[in-house]
């Protein structure tokens, strides 16, 4: 290949890494761990740590298959897909339990003649300690690196098939494409990171309910989008 199809190829790869970040089960994963409110540093630390995972694993894949020579089975990347459905399942699962937990719930109620009608309540426990905040902090930005090593096992597959490593003529080209394809994932994680959490402290101005509602909604979409790639994946 010639100076300008290297460009060229690199910066398809990071282009692609950008749209790529944005599939339907990252942008679940990631509003899941953000929604609870976190702040601005938190929020980009977990898109950082979730984007980190998934290009380490892509480039620890693609140096195995380029350098190596060694041949990944296809049963990986599958099984792998499973595993994100689990964990989106889970994830939805985990966020309707800390709403319950919180006791984010309608109360009917009365008032002298009018008719029923319903409040939104939220009964915030304040005997939840500074760490034990902390220490569910951490376990997300854990969880967020875990996910993403996750994410980049299951669409390793399909990515470096799309390498035509016979006409680049360089196994580290295909490393730098992969390379370059992370950072585009980086990149475009850590604007959504940032743009999400702005929005969420914006939401906040309406009070809990919506905050609530919003994340009642994407775990919603985490148990559907989980159980499709589960059941999906068996047709």
């Amino acid at each position: 290949m010639d100076s300008h199809s290297v460009i060229t190829f690199l910066s398809l790869a990071f282009g692609l890494g950008i749209i790529h970040a944005l599939d339907a089960d990252h942008v679940i994963v990631m509003s899941n761990l953000i929604g609870q409110k976190s702040s601005l540093h938190q929020s980009l630390k977990y898109c950082a740590r979730w984007a980190l995972g998934h290009g380490a694993v892509l480039l620890v894949i693609g140096f195995s298959v380029f350098i190596l020579g060694l041949t990944i089975p296809v049963e990986l990347s599958v099984y792998a897909e499973h595993g994100v459905g689990a964990v989106l399942i889970f994830l939805g699962v985990w966020v309707f339990w800390d709403l319950r937990r919180n006791n984010a719930h309608l109360h009917f109620h009365q008032h002298d003649d009018l008719p029923h009608h319903a409040h939104w309540h939220q009964h915030h426990r304040h005997h939840h300690s500074k760490q034990s905040h902390n220490a569910d902090t951490h376990k997300h930005r854990h969880s967020a690196l875990m996910i993403g090593v996750l994410h980049g096992t299951a669409g390793s597959a399909p990515l470096l098939a799309l390498i035509p490593l016979t006409q680049i003529g360089s196994p580290w080209l295909g490393i730098a494409y992969l390379a370059l394809f992370a950072i585009g994932v980086l990149f475009s994680m850590l604007l959504f990171g940032g743009a999400l959490s702005r929005a969420i402290h914006w939401l906040q101005r309406f009070g809990d309910k919506v905050i609530t509602l919003f994340r009642a909604t994407v775990a919603g979409g985490s148990l559907v989008l989980g159980c499709y790639l589960l059941l999906g994946s068996h047709s």
